[in-house]
C-alpha cells in the first residue's frame, strides 16, 4: 500500500509574493512601467500625443494623471516588491528614510548651489557677464522660482520618482553591481520611462513629436546626471530625502535659468550636460567607481530590523 503525499497549497497572496522576491529587479522595473505608463496612457493616444482618438485630456487632469503616473510607477513598484522581500519591517524602514535627514551640511550644500552653478557657468561661457547680470537684477527669483521648484513644484513629482529609482533600484543593484555599474542601469531604465513624453505634442512637458535621436540623447543625458545623483546619494546615507532634493535641484536649476533667460539656447544646456560629465568623471575617478558606496552600511540597512543611525 502505498502513501500518496499532497503538498499542501500555498495561498495565492504568498505566492505572489514568492515570485515578486525570486526576480525583484524586473519586477520592479515591470511594474514601474506598467504603473506610469497606464496613467499616460490616455494622452498619449489622445489629441495631446498620437492622435489615435478624438480628445484631449483636460488640464487639471493632464496634472493629475502625471502625478498619478508618478507614485502609481516608481514609489508603489518600491513598496510593493520591499514589502515581498523583506515584510511589514522592511517597508517600515524604507519609509523612515524619507525623513533621514541628517547627512551632513555639505551635502545639503552641494544640492542647493551645484546644479545651479553649473547651468550659470554654462550660460556664462555663451552669453559672458549677461546671466550674472540678470541674477544679480532680479535676486528674488532665487526663492519664487528656483526654491519654489526646489521645495514645491515640481518637486513633488520627485517625491514619486526617486523612492523607487534611488530609494530601491540604486539601493538593492548597488551591492551586487557596483555603484557606477548600478547607476548606468539604474540611468537607462530611467531615461527609456520618460518615452510617453517623447510621444507628447502638447502640454507642459511634451517633447514630441517622436524623434529617435532627442530620444537616445536624452537616454545618455539621464545615465551622465545619474552618476553624481548616485554620488549625492550615498554620500547622503541612501537617503530618500536626499535624493528628491537632488532631482529637484537639478530640475529647478534649468527651470530657474529659464526664468532669467526665456531665449537660453541649446547650447547652454548641451555645455551644462559637459560640465556634468567631467564632473561625473571626476567623481568617478577620485572614489574608484564606488561613488560613496559603503558596503559595510549597506550590510546593516539590508537588515529590516536595524534602524539606521
Amino acid at each position: 500500500m502505498s502513501v500518496v503525499t499532497v503538498k499542501p497549497k500555498v495561498p495565492l497572496i504568498e505566492s505572489v509574493k514568492n515570485g515578486l522576491a525570486a526576480h525583484p529587479f524586473i519586477w520592479f522595473f515591470v511594474l514601474t512601467y506598467v504603473g506610469s505608463w497606464l496613467c499616460l496612457t490616455p494622452m498619449v493616444l489622445g489629441q495631446d500625443g498620437l492622435g489615435f482618438l478624438p480628445y484631449s485630456v483636460p488640464f487639471a487632469l493632464y496634472v493629475a494623471l502625471f502625478l498619478a503616473a508618478s507614485f502609481l510607477g516608481p514609489t508603489l513598484a518600491a513598496v510593493v516588491v520591499t514589502g515581498a522581500l523583506d515584510g511589514k519591517a522592511g517597508i517600515k524602514q524604507f519609509f523612515r528614510r524619507y525623513v533621514q535627514w541628517r547627512v551632513g551640511v555639505r551635502w545639503y550644500l552641494l544640492i542647493l548651489f551645484g546644479f545651479p552653478v553649473i547651468y550659470f557657468l554654462a550660460a556664462s561661457i555663451w552669453l559672458g557677464m549677461r546671466p550674472l547680470e540678470l541674477l544679480v537684477q532680479q535676486w528674488s527669483t532665487f526663492f519664487t522660482t528656483y526654491l519654489f521648484a526646489l521645495l514645491i513644484f515640481p518637486a513633488i513629482l520627485q517625491w514619486g520618482e526617486e523612492p523607487g529609482w534611488r530609494g530601491f533600484a540604486q539601493t538593492r543593484l548597488q551591492r551586487p553591481y557596483g555603484a557606477l555599474r548600478a547607476s548606468l542601469i539604474v540611468g537607462f531604465l530611467h531615461a527609456v520611462w520618460h518615452l510617453p513624453v517623447y510621444l507628447l505634442v502638447a502640454g507642459p512637458p511634451a517633447a514630441g513629436p517622436f524623434n529617435l535621436a532627442k530620444f537616445a540623447s536624452n537616454i545618455v543625458a539621464v545615465m551622465i546626471v545619474t552618476v553624481l545623483f548616485t554620488w549625492i546619494f550615498n554620500g547622503g546615507a541612501e537617503s530618500i530625502l536626499v535624493a528628491v532634493l537632488t532631482h529637484a535641484s537639478f530640475n529647478g536649476a534649468q527651470a530657474w535659468l529659464g526664468t532669467l533667460i526665456p531665449d537660453v539656447s541649446q547650447q547652454v544646456g548641451y555645455t551644462a550636460l559637459a560640465i556634468i560629465a567631467v564632473c561625473a568623471v571626476v567623481v568617478t575617478l577620485l572614489t574608484r567607481g564606488k561613488l560613496g558606496y559603503d558596503p559595510e552600511r549597506d550590510a546593516a540597512a539590508a537588515n529590516p530590523e536595524v534602524v539606521p543611525q
